[in-house]
């Protein structure tokens, strides 16, 4: 039996290029958008996941 044409192994990203990126990147550290968007407050989207989470368990309020 053949493969299918979208059958195929992925290759992993390993070159040195790739390589090179990765340490580049681990050097600089974490990007200031991001530590910005970690100290954002999860209040109202949090509340919502609980709410949904209680939907979804059939429990009552």
């Amino acid at each position: 039996m053949s493969r299918h044409i979208i059958d195929t192994s992925k290759q992993a990203a390993e070159g040195p290029r790739v390589k090179r990126f990765v340490e580049l990147q681990r050097r600089e550290g974490i990007h200031p958008n991001l530590r910005a968007l970690n100290k954002r407050s999860h209040g109202e989207s949090l509340s919502r996941v609980t709410q949904y989470l209680r939907i979804e368990r059939n429990e009552t309020a």
